[in-house]
């Protein structure tokens, strides 16, 4: 029994040790091949020279594939923006004249009927290197700011480009200049050509006789955080197709000494009469200051100085009992003198008023032609309720009164010294 007892002890002492055995194995073997993974990695880290300095001339030629092509894939997105604006309009004319046209401005030029003033639509981009617009455009404004475009040219004429408003691209040259070359807005001039940026919905008498639009090139920049330029090479006076063989140009200084004080000092410097005819140099200037006491109230004004040589001494004057040549003493400048003043003021979060007075005298008709004896000196005064319940919505109720020293404006089947109209519009603009 005894005997029997120690062989089962035996047996079971054998088993726990081959037991203990195939143990041991197993990890000695997991620790062996763990051992060969850090020296294969090892290894894998320790690389052979030669295969080095050929990973580096791959990577020193994908280096210079990149510096010769820059561009990436996400770099050909191009970020465009689409846009459009319309502007319709009522003009209730007091003078009712028979045909139905203003004289002497482009906006709202239809009488006692509903209208377009300005409608376009445009695609612009802009990014850190590159900047440009394309607009196309329709309305009454339209027809009435390209009245002095050339119609002779075969390939270039007011036909082919009266509907396009702005069509220019530009170029970023360094930090903060830029070059920009095409059809644009002209730099003259405190309001715009889009009436949903300005405090009075009709554009001043000043703001009508001067470039809407342009085209040349430009150069802009900053000269100092305050201080910045733009300088301007064009064909000429609210042309885009030129008239004569000169060229012409100008430039604007803007400075902002403050947060809400912006002075701007605008220029035009060209000869504005055709081929055919004596060489006249207009010299314009054009004075701003804007203050914004408060973010609910802007004050702003304008003067305009212009000169304009006379090509001979001898100048054609109208008098009652007609048009008549007065020689002068020399071949002097005709002057043209302009004043503005703007007030806006937003008394509800929806509701603003602007207010805009206005004095013109070109006694010389030097820019408006009038063929009587004073010529144009003409005032008056311009309110306008805005309901502005959306910035992209504009509801506005205009009243202007305006009177010149001769009868000029038409009334009903005659003239007038008065122009009285009562203007509703409403614009949207995205």
């Amino acid at each position: 029994m005894i005997q029997k007892l120690f062989q089962i002890r035996f047996l079971l002492f054998l088993s726990f040790c081959s037991f203990t055995a195939e143990v041991l194995a197993e990890e000695i073997s997991s620790s062996k091949t763990s051992e060969k993974i850090v020296q294969v990695k090892s290894q894998d880290t320790k690389s052979d020279p030669k295969t080095t300095d050929a990973d580096k001339e791959e990577e020193e030629e994908g280096l210079k594939k990149e510096e010769l092509n820059p561009k990436k894939k996400e770099d050909l997105v191009i970020p465009i923006q689409f846009g459009f604006f319309v502007d319709g309009y009522y003009n209730a004319s007091l003078n009712r004249p028979n045909s139905k046209e203003l004289l002497y401005t482009t906006q709202a030029t239809r009488t006692n009927e509903f209208n377009i003033n300005l409608a376009y639509l445009d695609a612009k981009v802009e990014t850190d290197k590159y900047r440009g617009r394309f607009a196309v455009q329709f309305g009454t404004s339209v027809v009435a700011n390209y009245t002095n475009e050339g119609t002779t040219g075969k390939t270039s004429n007011e036909t082919s480009i009266r509907n396009m408003q702005e069509a220019y691209g530009g170029v970023k040259l360094g930090k903060s200049t830029w070059l920009d070359a095409g059809i644009y807005f002209g730099h003259l001039g405190y309001e715009s050509w889009i009436s949903h940026e300005n405090f009075v919905y009709t554009r001043a008498l000043s703001l009508d006789y001067v470039p809407y639009y342009v085209s040349g090139a430009r150069l802009s920049g900053k000269i100092t955080d305050k201080l910045s330029y733009q300088l301007h090479l064009n064909n000429g006076y609210q042309v885009v197709t030129d008239n004569n063989k000169d060229i012409s140009g100008g430039f604007r200084l803007e400075w902002n000494p403050l947060g809400n004080l912006m002075f701007r000092w605008n220029t035009f410097v060209g000869n504005e009469q055709p081929t055919t005819t004596p060489k006249e140099t207009r010299y314009y200037n054009n004075f701003i200051a804007e203050w914004k006491p408060f973010h609910r109230l802007t004050l702003a004004s304008s003067f305009d100085v212009a000169y304009q040589e006379r090509a001979s001494r001898e100048d054609l004057v109208y008098t009652p009992e007609g048009p008549i040549y007065i020689r002068r003493d020399g071949t002097a400048f005709r002057q043209t003198y302009v004043g503005n003043f703007w007030i806006a003021y937003r008394f509800l979060p929806d509701w603003r008023i602007g207010v805009r007075l206005e004095r013109y005298l070109d006694r010389e008709q030097m820019i408006v032609v009038t063929n009587t004896k004073d010529g144009f000196q003409t005032g008056g005064g311009t309110v306008t309720l805005d309901y502005h319940p959306d910035p992209a919505i504009l509801v506005r109720f205009t009243y202007q009164y305006r009177r010149s020293m001769d009868s000029i404006y038409p009334h009903e089947d005659n003239t007038s010294k008065l122009d009285r109209m009562f203007i509703f519009s409403l614009s949207v603009k995205i």
